[in-house]
Parts: C-alpha cells; structure tokens; sequence
C-alpha cells in the first residue's frame, strides 16, 4: 500500500471514530491562559484608577476651598435672616442704634445720639422760605439785656437801644423823676403805680414771620430816653415793615412802667391799647390813635382819648375827660371832683356815679339814640335830651349815635 493509500485510510479512520474533546475541555483551557497573563494587566489598570480617583480629589478640594471659603467668612459675620415678611421688615430705631453704638464717640454722644427714630406718617408740611432779595424772618428767643440806666438826681443824660435779629429786651431805673412822658410808634402801654422811689421801665419787641416773602428793608426798633431836669421823656421808633409775598407775622411790642406816687403821667401811642392803674398822681393823660383804654384806681385829673376804640373806667376820681371817636364809653364807682366830659361820636355811654345827683348838673344827649337816668332813688328817660340837677360840678355825657345811662 503505497503512502497515499495509508493517509487516506488514516483520515478515513479518524472520521469515523467518535470525538473524546468536550466543550468543558475547552472552556477551562482558555481561563489557564488568561490566568497566565492577568497579573502583569490588572496592576498596570489599579495604578491608573489610583492617580485619576486622586487627582480628582485633589482639584475638587482646592476648587471648593476657593468658592466656599468667602462665603463662610461672610455667613460668621452675618446672622442668617428669616426670610418671613413679618420678620424682615426694619426696625428703625433698632438699626439706629446698633449703628451709632459702633462708631467711636465721646460720652455726651453715646447719652444722646444725634440720630433719632423717625415715624412717616405720610405728611409733608409746606415749607416755609424766603425767596432771595431778603433773609427769612426766623424765631428767635428775644435778647436779654441786663444793663441798667440809672439816671442821678439833677442830671440830664440821654441814651438809646438797638433791636437785633428783630428782638430788644430793655429793663432799666430812673431815678429822680417828675414827670414821665412817653412817645411811641406801634406799642401796648402798661402804666402801674408803685411805692418805690424810682421809676422803672421794661420793654420787649419782638418780630417773628413765616412764609414765603422777601423783604426789602428790615423794620429796626430804637428805644431812646432823654431827661432834662425832671421830665423824662421815653421815644420809641419802628421802622416800617415792607414784605411781599405771603406770610405769617407776629409782632409783640410791649412797654411796662411803675411808677411812684405824684409823677405826672403822658402817654402817646400811634397804635395800641393801654392801660393805667393804680396812679396816685396829679395829672394823667392818655392818647392812642387806635386801641381801647382802661383805667383803673386812679385820682386827680384824668384825661382819656382814643380815635378808634372803647374806654373803660373802673374807681376813678377826679376830674375827667373821655372821648372817643368810635366806641363805648364804660365807667363803674366814677366820683366826679370838677367838670367832666364824656363823649363818643358812634357808642353808648353807660357810666355809674358815685357821686349824688344834687353835687352835679348832668347834661346828656344823643342825636339819635335814647338817654335816661336809672338809679335806685331817681329814674327818668327821655328820647334824646335830659338835663338834671343844678350842681356845682357841670357832667356832660353825648353821643351822636348811641344811647346814654347815667346809674
């Protein structure tokens, strides 16, 4: 059989015999050979996660360090807020005050911060200013003057006031007076009597405004006095006020005098009312071009004028002269020691008398109005003329529109 022959039988043979390698066989030598080359592969893979999981550790703590440290440094400093609407909104007296007890200060600050708790109740008032051609008029406390004028017995002198920032306060003596003379712009007068010796005079002005006005020139007041031999002689000057615009103003000019017994007395008032009491002196006389008159308590010769404005006399003796050119003449416990006058153009005339009707001779009238006598043990009226008694002191009470009472 040739070699051919002997290989084909061969393979014939080996066709036909059953397989003895199972499935198994196989599976198992195939892990034997992964096994062989595992350990070299996995130790070069662990080293390669050990620097990536490391690395990634790394940047993650230095970027968070760089995003989470400012912000933990500011969270210290600030406590956390509750976001509640009831909760969040502002104390502002509470505000206040933490930020003024931080700031470095002397003690006076802390007892008194110069910050205070303000409430908005949603009102807004008008502001009140001055436009440019002048300086606003504020409130000022008035400026207390404590220098004293002491005029000496048989010495003449003179001397004089200034008001500043629209205020003058003057309080002062004269010594060795007379008679006392008053002249004077807008001013309320007080006349009192003393006991002392000396004359004492005190007066204040003062002017405040507000608006929004200008003013072209500022209303100065000068207080003078002047003395020669006995008569001192008091003036007051006030400067017109000119203020364009609208404004509120209010304006106080008050004078006071005391004065001692048997001192004459003249006071001249271009404007304001006045009043004397309690004079024992030989002659007062009284004028103001407008404003009332009251007397009281007061002898000798008594003479009371105004233009415009009403007289009013409470226990007067003497010889007296009211008039008025418009308004009412009142008069309670009048005793009449000469010839007197009451007159009014436009008032009544109401007047009791202490006197009895036999002392006087009373010649009332009114040219159109009613007069009449009304006293507990004479009554009697008329329609526009009475004339009663025959006494020694002649009482004559008119009026050209009004009425008449004698009580």
């Amino acid at each position: 059989m040739n070699s051919e022959e002997k290989l084909n039988h061969l393979f014939e043979a080996l066709k036909a015999e059953k397989a003895s390698t199972s499935v198994a066989d196989v599976t198992s030598w195939i892990q034997a050979s992964a096994q062989a080359t595992a350990p070299k592969s996995t130790s070069k893979m662990i080293i390669q996660k050990n620097f990536f999981i490391m690395s990634t550790i790394a940047i993650t703590v230095l970027v968070g360090g760089l995003i989470f440290l400012p912000g933990n440094k500011e969270s210290k400093d600030t406590p956390q807020q509750k976001h509640t609407t009831k909760e969040s909104t502002l104390d502002t007296s509470t505000c206040v005050v933490d930020q003024t007890s931080r700031l470095k200060m002397n003690g006076r600050l802390r007892e008194a911060p110069f910050i205070q708790p303000l409430t908005d109740f949603g009102i807004i008032p008008l502001p009140f200013v001055e436009i440019e051609n002048g300086p606003a008029i504020i409130p000022i406390y008035p400026i207390r003057s404590t220098q004293q004028a002491r005029i000496t017995k048989n010495q003449s002198n003179a001397g004089s006031w200034f008001s500043s920032n629209d205020s003058l306060f003057v309080d002062t003596l004269f010594i060795g007076v007379k008679s006392l003379v008053f002249k004077g712009d807008k001013c309320d007068l007080l006349v009192r009597g003393s006991e002392r010796s000396d004359v004492s005079m005190k007066y204040e002005y003062q002017l405040k405004a507000k608006g929004v006005f200008n003013r072209k020139n500022h209303g100065n007041c000068e207080l003078s006095y002047e003395r020669r031999d006995s008569v001192l002689t008091i003036h007051l000057e006030r400067e017109e006020q000119k203020i364009n615009g609208v404004s509120v103003i209010f304006d106080n000019s008050v004078m006071e005098f005391n004065v001692p017994e048997n001192i004459d007395v003249k006071m001249d008032s271009d404007l304001g009312d006045i009043d004397v009491i309690g004079l024992r002196t030989n002659t007062t006389k009284v004028y103001t071009a407008l404003g009332d008159i009251t007397a009281e308590n007061i002898s000798g010769n008594i003479d009371l004028h105004t233009d415009l404005g009403d007289i009013s006399m409470n226990d007067l003796s003497g010889k007296i002269n009211s008039i008025t050119s418009l308004g009412d003449i009142d008069g309670e416990y009048i005793l009449i020691s000469d010839n007197s006058i009451f007159n009014t153009s436009l008032g009544d005339i109401d007047v009791q008398l202490s006197n009895s009707l036999s002392d006087c001779s009373l010649d009332l009238s009114s040219s159109l109005g009613r007069v009449k006598i009304d006293r507990p043990d004479f009554k009697k009226k008329s329609g526009s003329q009475l004339d009663i008694g025959n006494g020694k002191w002649k009482v004559i009470m008119e009026t050209s529109l009004g009425k008449v009472i004698v009580r």
